[in-house]
C-alpha cells in the first residue's frame, strides 16, 4: 500500500509518496532545514513556488523550468534540493542562467574604475576638513561631470579647449588660412629643395606659417589642457593608478607635442637642416593629432560611451576570432584573384596587391582602383563580395546584443540606485520630523 505524506512549505501543502523526498527531507531535518511533526509531516519555510517541479524530478522526470523566475532563485533551488544542473533539459537552460548577473558585476567594476580616485583606498582622517571636503568635490565633478553644477562647467570648459586647439590645428594646415613667411628659409642644396618643394604640403610648412593669433590661443589652450591633467593629478587619491592609465600618457605626450609643433612651425630652418628628423617630425604630428581623446575621457561620462566600452572588452574574443577569419580568407582570396588574373598583364602585379583588393572588398569599401577583368575574375570577386557582407553582419550584431543587454542592465540599475537613493532621502527626513 502507498504511503503518502504532507509537506508543508510556508502553509501551502504538498503531497506525496516518494521515498526519494521523504529520504531527502530527512535528511535536510538533520542539518536543521525541515522539521519533522509528530504526525510525520514536514514543514520548511521555504518558497513554494518551484516544488511541484521538484516533486516531478524526483518522481523521475526532468526538472523543468517555468520562465519568468529569477535564474539565481532557480540555481539556489537547485542547490538546495540536491539536484544536479544535467536534470535541467536544454530548454530550460535559458531560464537557469540568463540572469544578467555578470552584465551587472561588469558595469559596477567599470563605474568603480571610472571614479577611479574618487575615494580613497584608504580614509585618512585629516585635520583641515574643508579642504577634504573641496577635494573631495572636485574628485566627484571630474569623475562625473553631469553629477553637479561644477562638473558640467568644468566639462563644458574642457570641451571647448580640446575643441578650440583641434580646430586650430586643422585650420592651420590649410594653405588659404596661412600668412607668407617675412623670409623664406634658406635652402642649403637641391636635394633638400627637392625634398620640401616636391611636397605641395612640405612647401606649405616652409613658405607659409600660421597667424601668430592661431599659435597664441593654440598654445594657451593646450596650457590650460595640462593644468587640467595636472588638476586632476592633484586631487587623485589613487596617483599610481593615475599615473600608469595609458590615457593620461597619451595626453601628456600630446601636450608636450603640442609646443614640439609650434616651436618647429615658427622655427621651419631646424626640419631644413635635418632632413633626417623628417620622419620624426611626422611621427609628432601625428601624435598631436591625438588630442581629440581628450574628448573621450569627457564622453566617458555618458552612460552610452561606459556601455560601448564595456561591449568591446567583453567582446574581445569573437571580435578577435573574426580578426582572424578575416585576414585568412583575406589572403585566399586575395591569392586566388592573382592567379584568376594571372593571365592579364593589366591588373593586379602582384599577390600583395591582390590581398589589399581583398581587403577592401571584404569590408565592402571597393576604392576601384584595382578590379578583375576575366571571367575567373568576376568569380572570385563575387564570392568575395558575397563572404564580406556575411562577415560583416557577425560583429555588428554581437555588439548590437551586448550593448543591447548591457544598457538595459545598467538603465536598471540606475532606477534601483535612483530609487535607493530616494528611499534614505525619506528615512533622513522622517528621523528630522
Amino acid at each position: 500500500m502507498t504511503c503518502y505524506f504532507n509537506i508543508s512549505l510556508r502553509g501551502t501543502q504538498f503531497i506525496t509518496s516518494s521515498i526519494s523526498v521523504r529520504d531527502l527531507l530527512d535528511k535536510l531535518s538533520k542539518e536543521g532545514h525541515a522539521e519533522i511533526k509528530t504526525n510525520g509531516d514536514y514543514f520548511l519555510d521555504r518558497n513554494p513556488v518551484l516544488f511541484h517541479y521538484v516533486l516531478d524530478y524526483f518522481s523521475g522526470r526532468k526538472f523543468h523550468l517555468p520562465k519568468g523566475i529569477c535564474a539565481i532563485e532557480a540555481r539556489e533551488e537547485l542547490e538546495f534540493w540536491m539536484i544536479p544542473v544535467d536534470a535541467v533539459p536544454n530548454c530550460c537552460y535559458e531560464v537557469l542562467f540568463d540572469d544578467n548577473l555578470s552584465s551587472y558585476e561588469e558595469i559596477e567594476k567599470l563605474e568603480q574604475h571610472l571614479t577611479n580616485g574618487v575615494l580613497p583606498e584608504e580614509r585618512i582622517v585629516v585635520s583641515k576638513k574643508k579642504l577634504q571636503n573641496i577635494r573631495d568635490t572636485l574628485n566627484k565633478a571630474a569623475a562625473d561631470p553631469f553629477s553637479c553644477l561644477l562638473g558640467k562647467i568644468w566639462f563644458v570648459i574642457v570641451a571647448a579647449l580640446t575643441l578650440t586647439t583641434t580646430a586650430c590645428f586643422v585650420i592651420s594646415m590649410y594653405d588659404d588660412f596661412r600668412m607668407d613667411r617675412e623670409s623664406i628659409p634658406t635652402l642649403p642644396n637641391n636635394a633638400t629643395y627637392n625634398l620640401f618643394f616636391s611636397n605641395p604640403k612640405r612647401k606649405t610648412l616652409i613658405v607659409k606659417a600660421a597667424p601668430i593669433e592661431s599659435v597664441i590661443l593654440e598654445g594657451t589652450c593646450n596650457a590650460l589642457l595640462l593644468v587640467d591633467l595636472l588638476i586632476r593629478f592633484v586631487i587623485s587619491y589613487q596617483k599610481k593608478s593615475f599615473i600608469l592609465n595609458i590615457q593620461n600618457v597619451v595626453e601628456v605626450i600630446v601636450g608636450v607635442f603640442c609646443f614640439l609643433v609650434i616651436y618647429i612651425e615658427r622655427n621651419p630652418q631646424i626640419a631644413i637642416e635635418n632632413p633626417n628628423l623628417d620622419s620624426l617630425i611626422v611621427i609628432i604630428g601625428g601624435f598631436y593629432s591625438l588630442r581629440v581623446m581628450k574628448l573621450l575621457r569627457l564622453a566617458e561620462s555618458t552612460a552610452e560611451m561606459k556601455i560601448l566600452k564595456l561591449c568591446f572588452q567583453k567582446s574581445w574574443k569573437i571580435l578577435s576570432f573574426l580578426v582572424m577569419v578575416f585576414t585568412i580568407f583575406s589572403t585566399i582570396f586575395g591569392c586566388g584573384m592573382f592567379w584568376a588574373e594571372f593571365n592579364n598583364a593589366e591588373t593586379f602585379p602582384n599577390i600583395g596587391i591582390s590581398i589589399w583588393w581583398a581587403i577592401v572588398t571584404i569590408t565592402t569599401v571597393g576604392y576601384g582602383d584595382y578590379y578583375p577583368k576575366s571571367i575567373f575574375g568576376y568569380i572570385v570577386a563575387s564570392v568575395t563580395a558575397l563572404f564580406g557582407l556575411c562577415l560583416i553582419a557577425i560583429p555588428i550584431a554581437t555588439l548590437s546584443s551586448n550593448f543591447s543587454t548591457f544598457y538595459r542592465c545598467y538603465t536598471f540599475r540606475k532606477k534601483y540606485l535612483s530609487a535607493k537613493k530616494t528611499m534614505k532621502r525619506k528615512q533622513m527626513k522622517e528621523i528630522v520630523y
